[in-house]
């Protein structure tokens, strides 16, 4: 039998609410309409019939814990989920169990999104979720040290979007056993998570357009990347991933060939403890693939092989930007034909580098070379490259 859904008194609390739940304070031998009710500490309340329309929202007033089947309160596809705990000063919820086997759109939406003094999160059932289920579900709920297994493994767009965003408190991520993605699924999904120190291997090999995009971005203890092993990616699949994570001192492998549109995008951008980049072995790149990659990683020395040929739209662009301690780009840059603002402040406040790659370009487009070395002020000599096409890149502002 399902245990009624049920919230237990820590503190002195008022439960406020206009609509057609129902509340028992004998352990369910009479029903009456919720509207105002005192709970006084220590003493519980159990609630059932929550409506499947409109906009209502409970107000609770001290602090609490809850427990019991969340089916019990709320029918399949009910709004009542998505407004009934968020910004309240909920407690424990670890005896909450949300038994739903398969979502709906919004489903669990912000639902402790706020709830500042959660420590304990619910037990999480869904295998199938739906579009934005998640969403929001635990952001900045900052006291908030564990987060809840996730078993699920059918996806759908933005599910698990910013749900443990700016949960400052979070220690460690569950695993994510999917290996098929949907859009924007786990988007921003640790943001701000500044306690977390690692994550779980994400074993996913069909990546969806944003599928980690922003995932860890903010996470200033995390030292160790998980392991990547797609090798077809999607666009803006890895945007801004690990920006600021400032601890990271590793990257994880990089194994994909083909590029996709800012599939790399500031992936690592601000990783200022980052000493050494992945190998990088596409060949063939995509619009503004690499674009601000590694930005800001002041602590990065040399760069990785760049083995691609075939080229496009602000492939390389700020790569490199601001990395001061690289002292070396790689040997050669090997493309022969240019596509429009490829190398666009690729090395641009790069004051270490002395070491030029060989540029052995015959085609160019506009803006190819335009302050690819602005403000690297220890180079001495000028780049390697055919003597026709020197003065054109020089025109373009590849030192200035």
């Amino acid at each position: 039998m399902k245990q009624q859904f049920t919230i237990h008194a820590v503190t002195d609390c008022t439960i406020e609410y206009e609509g057609r739940i129902e509340y028992s304070i004998d352990n369910g031998h009479t029903w009456k309409r919720l509207k105002n009710l005192s709970l006084p500490a220590g003493h519980e309340v159990q609630l059932r019939n929550a409506p499947t329309i409109g906009n209502d929202r409970f107000i609770i007033k001290g602090k609490f814990n809850a427990h019991g089947h969340i089916s019990t309160l709320a029918p399949y596809g009910s709004n009542v989920l998505k407004w009934l705990l968020c910004y309240t000063s909920i407690i424990d919820a670890s005896g909450l169990i949300l038994d739903y086997d398969e979502l709906w759109p919004h489903a669990y939406a912000s639902m402790f999104s706020g709830c500042t003094n959660l420590i304990a999160a619910p037990q999480i059932l869904a295998t199938t979720l739906a579009e934005y289920c998640y969403y929001r579900m635990f952001s900045g709920c900052t006291s908030l040290t564990t987060a809840p297994e996730l078993p699920a493994t059918t996806f759908a767009q933005g599910c698990y979007r910013q749900m443990f965003q700016d949960c400052d408190s979070l220690k460690s991520a569950p695993e994510l056993p999917a290996t098929t993605l949907a859009e924007g699924c786990y988007s921003d999904m640790f943001n701000g998570c500044s306690s977390l120190t690692s994550a779980h291997e994400l074993p996913a090999t069909t990546l969806a357009n944003g599928c980690y995009s922003q995932m860890f971005k903010g996470c200033t203890s995390m030292t160790t990347a998980p392991e990547l092993p797609a090798t077809t990616l999607a666009p803006f699949c890895y945007y801004y991933m690990f920006a600021g994570c400032t601890s990271l001192t590793k990257a994880p492998e990089l194994p994909a060939k083909k590029m996709a549109n800012y599939c790399y995008q500031n992936m690592f951008s601000d990783c200022i403890s980052l000493a050494s980049a992945p190998e990088l072995p596409a060949t063939i790149l995509a619009r503004s693939c690499y674009g601000g990659m590694f930005s800001g990683c002041t602590s990065l020395t040399s760069a990785p092989v760049l083995p691609a040929t075939d080229l496009a739209e602000r492939c390389y662009e700020n790569m490199f930007e601001g990395c001061t301690k690289l002292t070396s780009g790689p040997s050669i840059l090997p493309a022969i034909t240019l596509p429009y603002y490829c190398y666009l402040e690729m090395f641009a406040g790069c004051t270490s580098l002395s070491t030029l790659p060989m540029l052995p370009a015959t085609k160019l487009k506009e803006g190819c070379y335009k302050h690819m070395f602005q403000g690297c002020n220890s180079i001495k000599e000028l780049p390697t490259m055919p003597k026709e096409i020197l003065i054109t890149a020089i025109q373009m502002g590849i030192l200035s």
